[in-house]
């Protein structure tokens, strides 16, 4: 898939500067055109359980500091993940500590898949983009009419920006909760652990990390759930 992107965007190359930055245009363009954006609502049903129960300790102790319950979507695509964790966040706030406030960041470095993910479209280019929503969940995304429609709630709590995982900003802030699925197979193990050793810095102590089923991931984290590690 990423050779076929490749010899599309070939083009492209012409147009590179030597050492080109994130904000190149020409840069930025090849990264729109060869980034894979394949996401869905609920992708990884089993791993989403378990996260899913891992919560209520997290978000009681996020109220207890005073301070938003926080969770990133590494690699967020078009924001489906972003909009699931979202939900299944709110989904634990409303449980398990009322009053607790949500925060949702996704990252990527494709302009046009930022575009979707910040108008809050779910699942334009899918057929059925609800179809593996928990039923219990379907509220968050389906409006009156029956038609895929973000909560304004899940709104609210939803940020996007653009950033390389590899170079992440240094004014991210903390998180609770990262997921970081089906990017790292795309990256050099050289990259992949560049990827963790940035993510673990922005991760609170006790933090979970989620990855795609064939990544793993060395110190500082450790092996909680079936693709959920623990930040020590």
């Amino acid at each position: 898939m990423l050779e076929a992107r490749l010899d599309r965007a070939a083009p492209l190359l012409r147009h590179l500067a030597r050492h080109p930055s994130l904000e190149d245009s020409g840069w930025a363009a090849l990264l729109d055109a060869t980034t894979v954006q394949e996401t869905s609502l609920f992708r990884a049903p089993e791993q989403l359980a378990a996260l899913e129960a891992a919560l209520p300790p997290l978000v009681l102790a996020a109220r207890a500091a005073g301070r938003p319950l926080a969770l990133l979507s590494a690699g967020c695509a078009t924001g489906e993940e972003a909009f699931t964790l979202a939900a299944i966040a709110q989904h634990a706030a409303q449980a398990h500590a009322p009053g607790a406030e949500v925060r949702v960041l996704g990252l990527d470095i494709c302009r046009t898949a930022l575009e979707g993910a910040e108008a809050g479209e779910i699942g334009p280019h899918l057929g059925r983009p609800l179809a593996g929503v928990p039923a219990h969940y379907l509220p968050w995304f389906q409006g009156a009419d029956g038609a895929p429609r973000l909560h304004p709630s899940l709104r609210a709590c939803l940020g996007f920006r653009r950033a390389s995982l590899t170079a992440l900003p240094e004014d991210l802030g903390c998180f609770d909760v990262v997921l970081c699925r089906n990017v790292l197979i795309y990256m050099t193990e050289s990259a992949k652990q560049a990827v963790l050793s940035g993510l673990a810095r922005y991760m609170r102590p006790g933090a979970l990390l989620g990855l795609g089923p064939t990544d793993t991931a060395g110190a500082p984290f450790l092996p909680f759930a079936p693709g959920l590690y623990r930040h020590g």
